[in-house]
């Protein structure tokens, strides 16, 4: 008869758990840093009968999701009149425990502090049950589940908008360089094979020919620009810096039978901005001095003559060393890229020299490829690296960088990507990735304010996130039932 009232006491507890497990509160919260994790409950004896000679044994149980790791809480007694009275008398618990009696009218209060293990991430928090009757070994019942635990993040997964590149201006390049051409003393006819001038009349027709071989380019126009050296009278200086400027263009056009529309020349008959900016390079003795000279407003050539008055070793030095860099000859090329309309040829250019494409160009390639595929995001990097300063291309470049996991180089081109909708979504991606949900969700919902719909789903869908249950309880305690 003991046996079988044990037995139905032990099935009692797990048909009707309520009957022998009667919570008045539970709160189960891991801490804000994450260490420890808290587990309370209020357990009421008295509503517990486990009979005079019996008592029962709740254990609280911490489990995996998948089993293979648990945690035993400290044991709460609750036992019947005589078996409360012998422990009294005994003293046979183990040291620290401490045994309630069925009859008590005050609830227990339970609270136990563990350390988070990265096991407790997903776990059940259980109720183990037993009955014992005097000396007779615990009899485990079914445990009852308290609750399901699930402190791990969601994982936010993007959704990234591409846009398509518009920019359709043309683009307009200039090769530019100097050339120090040397005329005879008062001259101003070119000798192609007086001293060096066959190699700097080399560097002006190199540069047109790198144009003229581009199949792709179309000059637009060439302008020389003569400077002559402070030494000499100033109006003297004019008339060779004219006559050498127009010398020279001539000597390009008829190289070249170019249309004379398109060549201009200018001129700075004494380059005082070219000596200042060499004489600050320099280690010279009176520099300062003489760059107060160069600076003042003197007319030219009182100034020349200042200089080579007061400082005439280093005038000298001048002379002979700067003076003659100061004769120079700057030209500017400038071309432009013929557009395109075949894809074919566009590819052809893409291939060949991609800097000659729009970004209205690289959209067009791009449209030909497998969105996301390896070939599309291809020309997507490449437009950004062509057009630095292009928003839309920047945009795309770091999507893709943030596909990829290169959130560091995504942010930078974020950085040029302008303040469309599109680009605040985009941040608000890249936020998310990081970790920073407020943030994200503030930009998605910039994003949504701007007229974006993605970024209002994707403001609800963070905001879901931030709701969503991380510990669900599987009883009703009695005072949320009140």
């Amino acid at each position: 008869m003991v046996a079988a009232a044990l037995c139905a006491t032990v099935r009692g507890i797990a048909a009707e758990p309520s009957v022998a497990l009667r919570l008045g509160d539970i709160d189960i919260a891991r801490y804000d840093d994450g260490s420890r994790l808290k587990i309370s409950m209020e357990i009421n004896p008295s509503d517990i009968n486990p009979g005079r000679d019996h008592e029962v044994v709740f254990t609280p149980v911490l489990r995996s999701a998948d089993r293979t790791d648990s945690l035993e809480l400290p044991k709460v007694y609750v036992a019947g009149r005589n078996r409360y009275y012998y422990h009294l008398r005994n003293s046979d618990l183990p040291t620290g425990t401490r045994v309630w009696s069925a009859s008590d009218k005050v609830a227990i209060q339970y609270r136990q502090d563990v350390d988070f293990q990265p096991w407790m991430t997903r776990c059940s928090v259980d109720m183990r049950q037993e009955l014992s009757h005097c000396c007779d070994p615990l009899r485990q019942g079914p445990d009852t589940p308290l609750a399901l635990l699930d402190f791990e993040e969601p994982q936010f997964n993007p959704e990234y908008e591409f846009v398509a590149l518009t920019g359709d201006e043309s683009i307009e390049r200039r090769a530019e360089g100097s050339a120090f051409i040397d005329f005879i003393v008062n001259r101003t006819e070119i000798k192609p094979t007086y001293r060096r001038n066959r190699s700097e009349l080399a560097k002006i027709i190199s540069s047109i020919d790198f144009v003229r071989n581009d199949k792709d380019a179309i000059i637009t126009g060439i302008t020389i620009k003569g400077y002559a050296s402070p030494e000499g009278s100033y109006s003297n200086n004019v008339r060779l810096a004219v006559g050498r400027t127009e010398a020279l263009k001539e000597y390009v056009r008829n190289y070249y039978h170019l249309d004379p529309a398109i060549m201009s020349t200018d001129y700075e008959p004494e380059d005082w901005e070219g000596l200042r900016r060499r004489l600050l390079k320099l280690d010279i003795a009176h520099r300062d001095e003489i760059l107060a000279i160069v600076d003042s407003n003197l007319e030219p050539d009182p100034k020349n003559a200042e200089i080579q008055r007061r400082f005439p070793k280093e005038y000298k030095f001048l002379l002979d060393s700067i003076y003659p860099a100061l004769r120079h000859s700057d030209y500017t090329v400038k071309y432009k890229i013929r557009t395109y309309v075949d894809i074919a040829e566009l590819k052809r250019v893409y291939a060949e020299n991609p800097s000659n494409l729009r970004p209205v160009d690289f959209q067009r390639i791009a449209s030909t490829f497998e969105p996301g595929s390896d070939e599309y995001e291809a020309v997507y990097l490449k437009a950004a690296e062509v057009h630095p300063s292009d928003r839309q291309a920047a945009l795309n470049a770091a999507n893709i960088m943030m596909k990829h996991g290169r959130l560091d180089e995504a942010g930078k081109l974020l950085d040029n990507a302008g303040d469309s909708p599109e680009a605040t979504y985009s941040r608000a991606n890249l936020a998310a990735l990081y970790g920073d949900m407020d943030r994200a969700r503030s930009l998605f919902d910039r994003a949504a304010g701007e007229g974006m719909a993605k970024g209002a789903s994707r403001r609800d869908m963070l905001d879901d996130m931030r709701r969503r249950e991380r510990v669900k309880y599987l009883v009703t305690p009695d005072k949320q039932k009140e």
